[in-house]
């Protein structure tokens, strides 16, 4: 990653120091990411790709070999990877009613008979209190 963050500001014309600043993280972040010190974030990756969305994540994160994105494929402004802390963020009331209907749904089709769930080993739902429900078709 390091040396990609290297390209990344060599491309962009930054200094480690403006780095820092466009991505709200101190300069001794960058200095131990550029030294190989540290390895980024996943909230340190979000940011790149939310701060620079002409730079293909599939570059950043991984094997491909263009660097921005190409064929117009730039992320909108308002299109932007989550950089929360937790996975259990707290959802809308409107997104949990429809994950409630949901589930609803898929413990209806899981124990109905004559639904084909030949493929679907179980479903694992986990509640906010951190207990959790296994859901298996009925064979």
């Amino acid at each position: 990653m390091d040396g990609k963050l290297r390209i990344l500001m060599q491309s962009e014309n930054l200094t480690a120091s403006r780095l820092a600043e466009i991505l709200e993280v101190k300069p001794a972040a960058i200095s131990h990411l550029l030294s190989g010190r540290n390895k980024p974030s996943f909230e340190l990756l979000c940011k790149i790709v939310n701060r620079f969305p002409q730079i293909n994540p599939y570059w950043l994160l991984g094997d491909a070999e263009e660097m921005y994105n190409t064929n117009g494929q730039i992320a909108s402004a308002n299109t932007q990877v989550p950089t929360s802390d937790s996975l259990f963020d707290q959802p809308s009331v409107a997104a949990e009613k429809s994950d409630n209907s949901n589930i609803a749904n898929f413990a209806q089709i899981l124990t109905n008979p004559e639904s084909s769930c030949s493929d679907i080993e179980k479903i694992i739902v986990v509640y906010r209190d951190r207990t959790f429900e296994e859901l298996r078709p009925k064979k």
